[in-house]
């Protein structure tokens, strides 16, 4: 991730200059192709018709028309359109290189001065919007808002002694110029001076208590200073009193980052990028959240829309090589990415730069993925090769059972009394263990078993098995009972025979 950004100064709101509104006509290719102000009309009508269903708003297209109105010499409202088109798809230089445009065509064009030096300053061109500032300052002395932004420039130019001596005029003009002492505790957090930094920023507070820049500074301090509680508070303190405050929000964002608080760091982020649609950091930061939130898709989506904003933000080649090698393990994606990064240098990296440390960190960590699958492939095959053995000990128990108790009662007469009766308890415990599908104890009673049926066997070599009972035959037809035996159901009494006590004689008796 980035470094936490401080407040130096509040650049001049970036307006959709010289946009029309309510004309929602329609141009031919013709008209497009050759006139400057249909292509400009068209590009503010697709700014201000968002798609009905998910509410995006098509600024590939706009940028194609602001662009091509600039380059159909439509003046320097559709090369500043084209400018802030460019920061919304995070494509800094496009943006750079309009805004510059429109301000060369006019040099009283003040947001598109303002807006170029914030783009160079986001690209860290501090030298460049330097003199942009000093040139309007010179111009305009009595605008301090504006020298407060000179002050600001120069400090992240590390001109500190001309940042000090900027502030102390202003000073001596307006002391209580809230500000200069904002600007004065970026100064001093920037030369490492927390304790002065903290005691400016109060002052600003004294003066304008309702300054949310003043409290991000502050937080960014007490962060450095290890003070995360104190930071915090800052942050939300600065949220608060606006709740779009980009500094504020990419700054708690990275602390919850940190944290491991992954809500709280994709709200924080996505804060930032309502702010600043275009900004590459907050889009990061906000991919990291994602991925912290198992949101796989999205972040790695998200990584593929920076990385097409801005082909050199290694930051985001090397986020989503990670997120393919630690978490989806689509080990090929990975180095898919890492080789891209590669690619796009142009062949320009030495042979230590980390990109090649990373490539082997995911190589190794294919190798150990692989081992590990291999080693669950074959825990996985134990585990089925010893459920087949378990299933066929107890199969081969239940045969054993069975052929054994038919043993014990065909060769009784071999065997003494006690012999079958603890042979008999013993084929009754392997049942129930057989039932129960008990295979620790099935071992054991394994162990008994073939201590026993080899000696039930061997006590009956020899013997010959005990004939079969024959069932008893049915009296023949017309055969009195034995005696005592009741005459069958229905059955009249042999001739002669008186009925039985109560009964009655047969039909025609």
């Amino acid at each position: 991730m980035r470094s936490l950004i401080i407040t130096l100064a509040v650049a001049a709101a970036v307006t959709l200059t010289g946009c029309p509104k309510g004309n929602t006509n329609s141009f031919s290719e013709e008209e497009l192709a050759s006139n400057p102000a249909a292509n400009f009309q068209s590009g503010i009508t697709l700014l201000q018709n968002p798609d009905k269903k998910t509410g995006a708003v098509d600024y590939a297209t706009a940028y194609q028309r602001f662009n091509a109105s600039a380059n159909l010499e439509g003046g320097p409202k559709a090369s500043f359109n084209a400018g802030w088109v460019a920061e919304q798809l995070g494509r800094p230089a496009d943006a750079e290189t309009h805004y510059r445009n429109a301000y060369e065509a006019d040099s009283s064009y003040e947001a598109a001065m303002f807006s170029l030096a914030r783009v160079l300053n986001e690209q860290g061109k501090d030298a460049e919007a330097v003199e942009l500032y000093k040139s309007h300052a010179e111009g305009n002395p009595e605008d301090y808002e504006a020298r407060n932004d000179l002050i600001a420039a120069l400090i992240r130019a590390g001109a500190y002694d001309e940042a000090l001596a900027q502030a102390q005029e202003i000073l001596r003009r307006q002391p209580d110029n809230a500000g200069v002492f904002r600007n004065l505790s970026a100064m001093y957090y920037a030369q490492g001076n927390y304790s002065m930094s903290n005691l400016t920023a109060e002052k600003a507070l004294e003066l304008n208590d309702g300054d949310s820049g003043v409290y991000n500074n502050m937080g960014v301090t007490f962060l450095i200073q290890g003070n995360e509680p104190a930071a915090i508070e800052k942050f939300k303190t600065a949220i608060k009193l606006d709740p779009k405050n980009f500094e504020s929000n990419m700054n708690l964002g990275y602390v919850a980052l940190n944290s491991g608080d992954y809500g709280l760091a994709r709200a924080s982020f996505e804060n930032a990028l309502e702010t600043n649609p275009g900004s590459l950091d907050a889009k990061l930061g906000r991919a990291v959240s994602l991925r912290g939130v198992q949101e796989y898709k999205l972040s790695s989506d998200l990584y593929d829309e920076i990385i097409e904003a801005d082909p050199q933000y290694e930051a985001a080649y090397f986020n989503a090589a990670t997120l393919h090698e630690r978490y989806t393990k689509d080990f090929k994606k990975a180095m898919g990415y890492l080789q891209a990064y590669i690619d796009s240098k142009g062949g320009q990296l030495s042979p230590t730069h980390d990109v090649f440390a990373k490539m082997e960190l995911v190589r190794e960590a294919q190798a150990a993925e692989d081992a590990k699958k291999a080693a669950e492939a074959e825990r996985i095959r134990q585990e089925k090769e010893r459920e087949r053995r378990n299933a066929e000990l107890l199969e081969n128990m239940g045969n054993l059972i069975a052929e054994t108790d038919a043993k014990l009662k065909a060769y009784s007469h071999c065997l003494d009394t006690g012999s079958v009766e603890e042979v008999s308890m013993i084929l009754e415990q392997a049942q129930m263990v057989v039932d129960a599908k008990d295979v620790d104890m099935a071992q054991d009673i394994q162990q008994l078993m073939d201590a026993y049926v080899p000696a039930v066997d061997q006590a009956i070599t020899g013997c010959e098995p005990a004939p079969e009972e024959a069932a008893p035959a049915a009296p023949a037809e017309g055969e009195a009972p034995a005696e005592g035996e009741a005459p069958a159901e229905g059955e009249a009494p042999a001739e002669g025979e008186a009925p039985a006590e109560g009964e009655a004689p047969a039909d025609g008796g």
